[in-house]
């Protein structure tokens, strides 16, 4: 395109110094509102990031929108060659508004490419719900707790449910998000079993103080399922207020267990530190999640 170089180094000129006059291929002189137009629709073109992205586009219709720009760019110039000012305005304008045309289509496509990873995204979370349901059906069998495998199926089959709705009504990254809660509560439920029969079986500590760091392991687990499961909660007043004791009272008892551990009364700390745990577990029931505790 002969003509995008041939004015490149006029415009160039003229913003690095506004004083000589500018000239066209015939040697005119040329407004320096138009020279300026000239320069920034040829840089919008050529090398800005728009222009990248544009030529990066696998998408028939903004590359023909890219032709045409760069056509209308053409016809500026001849227009300018011309002397046709008002004609060469026109082609500027319409170039300028082609490829910002050009440019919300690559935007379009982009967010399409995201939709459908996203898409995979949530076929993959659901694979990875309903396994670990599975999983989680297994092991409430060995243990003789169907009761709890219950429970969590019924809000597993609520959340796939939604989830599904989500994808029809294209929202796939609510539903990744509602695949996800689903997933952490079946998780959740799977250690709390494992957990427990650990503990039924083995779980003796030789200090009072290995018995508080486990608890205060524990402690945080439940600290981050709470951030986890409930963060879009809690953007409500009403479930905010809900729970909002359970939490105050839940950091509350953590403050105190650490302070009895640094006065070397672990098993004072034990207790306080389950004390907390236990309201950790209440907030996010109080929230609408069912976990075990």
């Amino acid at each position: 395109m002969k003509h995008l170089r041939k004015w490149s180094l006029a415009a160039m000129l003229f913003a690095s110094s506004p004083l000589p006059a500018l000239q066209s291929a015939d040697g005119k002189p040329i407004n320096p509102a138009t020279a300026d137009r000239l320069h920034f629709v040829e840089q919008l073109l050529t090398v800005s990031s728009a222009a990248r992205r544009v030529r990066a586009s696998t998408d028939p219709n903004v590359q023909t929108l890219y032709r045409a720009a760069r056509e209308l760019y053409e016809r500026a110039v001849k227009a300018l060659d011309e002397e046709d000012r008002d004609a060469a305005g026109e082609a500027l304008f319409y170039a300028t508004e082609t490829m910002f045309r050009a440019v919300r289509l690559t935007r379009m496509e982009g967010a399409r490419a995201a939709q459908d990873e996203a898409a995979r995204g949530v076929d993959a979370r659901l694979e990875s719900v309903e396994a670990l349901m599975a999983a989680l059906e297994r092991i409430g069998k060995e243990k003789g707790r169907e009761d709890l495998v219950r429970e969590v199926r019924g809000a597993t089959e609520t959340a796939i449910a939604t989830a599904r709705a989500q994808m029809e009504t294209d929202q796939p990254y609510s539903a990744r998000k509602t695949l996800d809660t689903a997933y952490v509560q079946i998780k959740t439920a799977i250690s709390a079993l494992r957990s427990g029969d650990t503990l039924v079986r083995s779980l003796h500590f030789e200090t009072k103080r290995d018995e508080y760091l486990y608890e205060l392991d524990r402690n945080d687990t439940h600290k981050m399922l709470v951030q986890m499961l409930l963060e879009e909660k809690l953007q409500n007043p009403r479930i905010r207020k809900r729970v909002e004791k359970y939490l105050k009272a839940a950091k509350r008892l953590r403050a105190e267990a650490e302070q009895l551990a640094e006065q070397g009364d672990y098993a004072a700390a034990v207790t306080r530190c389950e004390e907390s745990t236990k309201q950790y577990v209440r907030a996010i029931r109080n929230a609408g999640f069912y976990i075990p505790g």
